[in-house]
């Protein structure tokens, strides 16, 4: 089935091209564009507390180029972005010293692929090929609120590594990325062949095909709803891509009413193959204001049963951000991160708190 679709758009994506009427050029028309994104993060993991300078790894640094080209009914583009990150938020632990060691192992500056990806844009569609995002990714991740530089449904970007610790200081088995997940779309960013549908009464579908056999599907939807309403859903079938895991399933909506208050929540979950264990879910929601260059929000996220059953990982917290130039953004930040342990032997760690100050500025 999945060859069968592959070819079946090849085709189709050559016939357009045909039909389109090409005409000639020199070149695609291309611009170089990116972002540096910075801050200072304090943490507790109720045994230790420390300080760090880091990457946010909500908006990470990177640079991209990009082109695009008419040629007749069909327009021609170019996505090549590349992340450049030293010290990113959510791989940051206690035992990292000031050099950017983390437990031993050298993770100083990397250069890492986001998208390397062509597309042809049509009146009967958008097609895609190339490493970019699979058609479920971001679904879980819709928000209006102006604060998602330094907050979203993601609660992993800005602390995922930090360890838990029991009352005697030792570590309890686990960090906050084992125990706390949106169940955004699983394959991500990857290899595939993508296509989306042109937009319908503000409705678009989007299915694509990555290596490893996975395929994902999606559907989003954008309108002026007394002020602005987007909201997405995605399915997700790994295939080999993530062993041991049989579907992923998420959405999100968020709703910027015109006086500035605005309203995002999440759902996502996954089903195992394994027999000893079902599945697990996640819930997110935020309440946010919006008014000029100023974005305030309050979030609360449950995650059930993702590291094993009986264990329940918690966050909520509150961002500020300011934008007094178009370019660049001013944030402040504070999140408490907890897990509740219903196994027997086991008592619930501390909690881990986050404080974060930073900046973004885009070119």
């Amino acid at each position: 089935m999945k060859r069968t679709w592959i070819v079946s758009a090849i085709i189709a994506m050559s016939a357009l091209l045909i039909a389109g009427g090409l005409t000639p050029a020199m070149a695609l028309e291309a611009k170089v564009s990116g972002q540096i994104n910075q801050m200072v993060l304090w943490a507790d993991d109720g045994d230790q507390d420390d300080y760090f300078i880091a990457d946010n790894d909500s908006s990470s640094t990177r640079i991209r180029f990009t082109g695009e080209e008419a040629f007749g009914a069909v327009k021609v583009g170019i996505q090549f972005e590349i992340e450049a990150q030293r010290n990113p938020s959510n791989r940051l632990t206690m035992n990292q010293n000031s050099e950017g060691s983390y437990d031993g192992s050298s993770q100083g500056f990397e250069w890492n692929d986001r998208w390397l990806n062509i597309y042809f844009d049509t009146n009967f569609g958008k097609f895609e090929i190339g490493k970019g995002d699979a058609a479920a990714n971001n679904t879980a991740e819709v928000d209006l609120s102006g604060t998602s530089v330094i907050t979203y449904s993601d609660m992993t970007t800005t602390a995922g590594s930090f360890a838990w610790k029991n009352e005697d200081g030792s570590v309890f088995g686990t960090n906050i990325s084992g125990t706390h997940y949106n169940f955004d779309g699983i394959l991500s960013r990857s290899e595939r062949v993508r296509y989306n549908t042109p937009t319908f009464a503000g409705f678009q579908a989007a299915a694509s095909v990555s290596n490893g056999d996975g395929w994902d599907s999606s559907l989003w939807y954008a309108a002026d709803i007394y002020g602005k309403l987007a909201a997405a859903i995605g399915y997700t079938k790994p295939q080999s891509r993530a062993e041991g895991t049989d579907y992923q399933l998420a959405g999100s909506v968020s709703w910027l009413m015109p006086f500035g208050l605005n309203l995002t929540a999440s759902y996502g979950m996954r089903e195992y193959e394994a027999s000893d264990r079902d599945s697990a879910d996640g819930w997110y929601g935020k309440v946010g204001y919006k008014t000029g260059i100023h974005a305030v929000s309050v979030e609360y996220g449950l995650t059930q049963d993702y590291y094993n059953e009986g264990y329940d990982g918690t966050v909520w917290g509150a961002a500020y951000v300011i934008n007094p130039w178009k370019p660049v953004e001013l944030y402040a930040a504070y999140r408490n991160y907890s897990l509740s342990v219903d196994a027997a032997g086991f008592d619930d760690p501390d909690d881990i708190q986050v404080a974060m100050l930073g900046t973004r500025v885009k070119f």
